[in-house]
């Protein structure tokens, strides 16, 4: 008989601590279906970074690819299933893997002019579109009101729109002394340790200027003839970012004012 656990002398000394596996050496023994459904349960949500990037009309992620895709053949194959090739434009084809029911879409502030109309029209960049009509979670930098742009209070509301299936929505603290993200950035999110008053100004900003814009984009909507649907917020929730190459200890759990919900 096969045992995960590491014999021992006397059954009834039941204090000795059971060695950690790394491996298991006899997975390709198993069942073709218990494989399947490892490799299925492997396929876990992950952050990925989109940056669009105007001058060369191409999308870009510092988001390695899935692992599954060169673990095996087994596994590249149920990750084919999971993951689409998505976030092509016109000019430069889907390299992209993403999971628009599992992942999260993040969508970071790295440009010199800040949020400005890339963000508002990312819809019309893409080839295929239609990754976007089945997103569930989608993280957008925090901008604090000393950086933020005149025009980054008028491009929220254009862009949830674009996110009919939206389920949640992230704020994303950067790193004290990082006033944006690198380049290329693979990022884990934990909870913020910034001071719950500080945090609920935030909640409250994002929400306000949220509002104004709806107001905004009605007003404009009644003047020019067109039908203005309605946009409601998602939960709204605040996390801090961390280089995934950094090694992180542990991440702290989310308390009650990290998980507000501002619908």
């Amino acid at each position: 008989m096969f045992s995960l656990a590491a014999p021992t002398s006397d059954v009834s000394d039941m204090s000795c601590p059971t060695p950690t596996l790394n491996f298991f050496e006899r997975f390709s023994d198993l069942a073709p279906e218990i494989r399947i459904k490892v490799w299925q349960f492997a396929c876990a949500a992950r952050i990925v970074t989109i940056r669009y990037q105007s001058e060369h009309d191409r999308c870009v992620s510092g988001t390695p690819p899935p692992v599954l895709l060169s673990t095996n053949r087994e596994s590249r194959a149920e990750a084919l299933r999971c993951y689409q090739l998505a976030f092509g434009t016109k000019s430069s084809p889907s390299k992209i893997h993403f999971n628009p029911y599992r992942d999260t879409l993040y969508l970071p502030r790295h440009r010199l002019m800040g949020y400005d109309d890339t963000l508002r029209d990312f819809r019309s960049y893409l080839a295929d579109p239609r990754v976007l009509d089945d997103v569930r979670y989608l993280a957008l930098d925090h901008v604090d009101v000393e950086v933020k742009r005149p025009w980054e209070s008028y491009n929220k509301a254009a862009l949830i729109r674009d996110f009919p299936m939206l389920k949640e929505m992230f704020l994303v603290l950067c790193e004290r002394g990082r006033s944006k993200g690198g380049k290329h950035e693979d990022v884990i999110f934990a909870a913020p340790r910034e001071d719950p008053e500080d945090l609920l100004r935030m909640w409250v900003d994002f929400r306000q200027a949220f509002v104004k814009e709806q107001m905004i984009l009605e007003e404009v909507s009644r003047e020019i003839g067109k039908h203005c649907v309605q946009c409601s917020l998602p939960t709204v929730r605040i996390r801090s970012k961390t280089p995934r190459r950094q090694s992180v200890d542990a991440i702290p759990e989310l308390d009650g004012m990290s998980n507000l919900r501002i619908s």
